[in-house]
């Protein structure tokens, strides 16, 4: 059964959460798919080269080259999956047109933010009658951790 998780950001922001989550992806030896629309994409895919120069995340970029090499891909097109990823990282509302070979997806949204509240809301109400898929729910707490509400 495939895992849905929503992470609402609160204070850290987007970014330091999704490297921890990739960083925790890779360590489990998984591949990491994150759609993402344009602008934010070229954004995320320059922040993934220089965030840590002792630990860069190797990475490419919709049709660029060395797909076979990598462990991450970012793509705007919702349809693609280069590097047969089994987790699946959705950032600024992306849908996928398929949840084909995914086993793990991550909805990330900012909280702070009510559209991105709502967007996320109706995402869960729509997800939530997938049959293959069991849909969970973390909220950042004051303290930087995460809460399991649902």
């Amino acid at each position: 059964m495939r895992q849905i998780d929503f992470y609402q950001i609160g204070q850290a922001g987007l970014e330091p959460v999704l490297l921890m989550l990739l960083k925790k992806t890779l360590a489990a030896k998984k591949k990491a798919l994150i759609l993402c629309p344009m602008p934010a994409a070229s954004a995320l895919d320059d922040s993934l080269w220089s965030h840590d120069a002792e630990s860069w995340i190797a990475h490419g970029l919709d049709d660029a080259d060395g797909a076979e090499y990598c462990n991450v891909w970012i793509s705007t097109d919702m349809a693609a999956n280069p590097i047969k990823a089994e987790f699946l990282f959705l950032l600024h509302g992306s849908v996928p047109t398929t949840w084909d070979g995914i086993a793990r997806s991550f909805y990330l949204f900012d909280g702070r933010s009510d559209a991105q509240l709502q967007q996320a809301r109706d995402q869960w109400k729509e997800w939530q009658d997938l049959g293959d898929s069991k849909l969970g729910y973390f909220s950042q707490n004051a303290q930087g951790g995460w809460d399991k509400t649902a």
